[in-house]
């Protein structure tokens, strides 16, 4: 029922939500909707919501490799029809606090599991996190252009150059 519900916020957005909708599609009784969703707005955010419950990919160990590899699935993730559920989500979040902290949260358990591929501190990667995706964000939702791999590699670049293990702001002793 859930991939009813996202082939239709993908065709007609969030209004096109309904029990009566979504019994007449999936031939789910309404009531059996109703038992397991208590508002359209809760289908949606179920219909939307992002796994996290383990990491995208095994990492090598390799900041470079690993986070460009990350950053290739979220350039391929973007490209998806359905990556305007996300406008959705965010819209949902500004009106619903509901809908706010399960964004929030999944952004949260999305940066700790890259903290987790990276090797570096959950607490303090969120902001490094925000870093390395808003470019991506930026150029397909913004400036409506590809994500190149040269963008991709710039990222990977800044990172560790600035962030990363060895940067100027980790921390540790980089000569040695």
């Amino acid at each position: 029922m859930l991939a009813t519900a996202r082939d239709l916020l993908v065709k007609e957005g969030p209004a096109s939500i309904t029990p009566t909708r979504l019994a007449a599609e999936t031939g789910v009784s309404r009531s059996s909707i109703y038992r397991n969703w208590e508002s359209p707005e809760s289908i949606v955010l179920d219909a939307i919501g992002d796994d996290t419950s383990g990491p995208p990919f095994e990492a090598t160990g390799d900041v470079r490799s690993d986070l460009t590899r990350y950053l290739q699935l979220l350039r391929d993730g973007l490209a998806m029809p359905h990556t305007t559920l996300l406008a959705t989500r965010v819209d949902l979040a500004e009106r619903e606090s509901d809908a706010a902290s399960d964004l929030r949260t999944t952004s949260e358990n999305r940066s700790r599991l890259i903290a987790a591929l990276l090797e570096q501190p959950p607490g303090r990667f969120a902001d490094a996190h925000a870093l390395i995706v808003g470019p991506l964000f930026f150029q397909r939702f913004l400036a409506r252009r590809p994500i190149s791999d040269e963008l991709i590699a710039l990222v990977v670049d800044a990172y560790i150059e600035t962030i990363g293990p060895g940067s100027r702001t980790d921390g540790s002793d980089s000569e040695g």
